[in-house]
């Protein structure tokens, strides 16, 4: 291999070597071109004017320095060029975009510095989204330390209190409770954390069928039915007629849930969560409204943010992943959630394509 680069090295030395010699002998040969037509108008002239090999020798002169001219005029302009190319490959190792060649001139040159500062504008795209997912990462991992920090911390504690003998059975019975609990906080995370993953790494992909969708909202509803009725919280739906759309059943039913099980959570016992469906010409739209404590407009555009909980639900049960996993599902289909807050409660509206 190194062979073969010394090689090529050496043939590159020899081919400009070639060049070289050849430029030499075509100057060698215009000269002596020239001294040749002034040998043969010397001799063929008999009535030799002396004016007429003056006016020839000045001729050629002439000829002689015009073409040298031309040379050092074409030696200049290659070595401009070369430094402008080697300036402008250099604005693609510096991420510059940086104009060295006229963009108003249609030449070869131009063209290749617009394919150059496309280049450069890919690489900076390439390297930004690089950047997001590395920063997205360490984002991840530090909500999830963090999410993790408090059950793990509880089982572990109260696991060495349990290692008490001289506990009475009232607080063993307790510190049980409170474990087992931190166990179903645990397990809920990691499920929850699964999904998500595979959602964003496109492990999990959703597969479209041809279904009604009411059918996806009464077993999101039927899931949640034991939820409401301990809060006395009715759940009405209204389903007009039966409507068919392109939806993957299983991940819709889960992004429903959801939305539905935040709103049982949140809404005050003894109220009425309403459901509904409607079909239009591009969207079916479903629009789950509560009248729990609402949402404020500032935080509207962070409720779908991945671990984020609003200021007013800090004393309710929950990590912030169920409306991320909802947006998430909803857009892979092509759709899209909206959230409006009312003075008593709020609407989630959900649109999936037909």
């Amino acid at each position: 291999m190194i062979k073969k680069i010394k090689n090529s090295k050496y043939r590159k030395k020899d081919t400009t070597k070639i060049i070289s010699n050849l430029g030499n002998i075509l100057n060698c040969v215009t000269i002596l071109l020239c001294m040749g037509f002034n040998i043969i108008i010397f001799i063929k002239v008999k009535n030799y004017d002396i004016d007429i090999f003056i006016i020839t020798l000045i001729f050629t002169v002439i000829i002689l320095g015009t073409f040298y001219l031309q040379k050092i005029i074409f030696k200049n302009y290659m070595n401009d060029i070369l430094t402008k190319l080697s300036d402008m490959l250099a604005t693609i190792s510096d991420m510059k975009e940086k104009e060295v060649f006229s963009i108003i001139d249609d030449s070869i040159f131009s063209k290749l510095q617009h394919q150059t500062l496309k280049l450069i504008n890919i690489l900076k795209s390439q390297n930004k989204k690089i950047e997001d997912e590395k920063n997205e990462i360490k984002s991840l991992i530090s909500d999830i330390a963090h999410q993790l920090k408090t059950p793990l911390t509880n089982i572990k504690m109260y696991s060495e209190f349990l290692q008490n003998e001289d506990l009475s059975e009232e607080e063993r019975k307790e510190f049980n409770q409170i474990v087992l609990l931190s166990l179903d906080k645990l397990c809920f995370l990691v499920e929850s954390m699964i999904k998500m993953s595979r959602l964003e790494s496109s492990v999990i992909s959703l597969h479209k069928t041809k279904s009604n969708i009411n059918e996806a909202v009464l077993s999101a509803i039927t899931q949640l039915y034991k939820k409401a009725q301990i809060k006395n919280i009715k759940i009405e739906f209204e389903a007009k007629n039966d409507i068919n759309i392109n939806y993957d059943k299983k991940w819709t039913t889960e992004a429903l849930f959801n939305i539905i099980e935040n709103a049982v959570k949140y809404s005050n016992q003894g109220s009425t969560i309403f459901i509904s469906t409607e079909k239009y010409e591009m969207f079916t739209r479903i629009d789950i409204k509560d009248e729990g404590i609402g949402i404020s407009e500032e935080e509207i555009p962070k409720i779908f943010m991945r671990f984020y909980r609003g200021q007013n639900v800090a004393n309710e049960e929950g990590i912030g992943i169920g409306l991320y996993l909802s947006r998430e599902i909803v857009s892979k289909q092509g759709g899209y959630i909206k959230v409006k807050s009312l003075k008593k409660g709020s609407i989630f509206s959900v649109f999936l394509p037909n």
